[in-house]
């Protein structure tokens, strides 16, 4: 069940990448995959690899440091 305070993976995915004004052509390039596969996750078609996840988690803790 989704709650108000934890957000389905798609839409944490999307709030943390608007919050830090990047868009999907530069999350697809950092990643190494493409705007539709970005999409796919924001929209939870989805779900990121493990190997995209850390990734993510990286992206967005560095963009947090800046």
């Amino acid at each position: 069940m989704t709650t108000q305070n934890n957000p389905p993976l798609g839409q944490e995915l999307r709030a943390r990448r608007q919050s830090r004004g990047l868009h999907q052509m530069e999350v697809a390039a950092t990643l190494e995959t493409t705007t539709t596969v970005v999409a796919a996750w924001e929209d939870g078609d989805q779900v990121p690899s493990d190997e995209h996840a850390a990734a993510l988690v990286e992206l967005f803790s560095e963009s947090e440091q800046s």
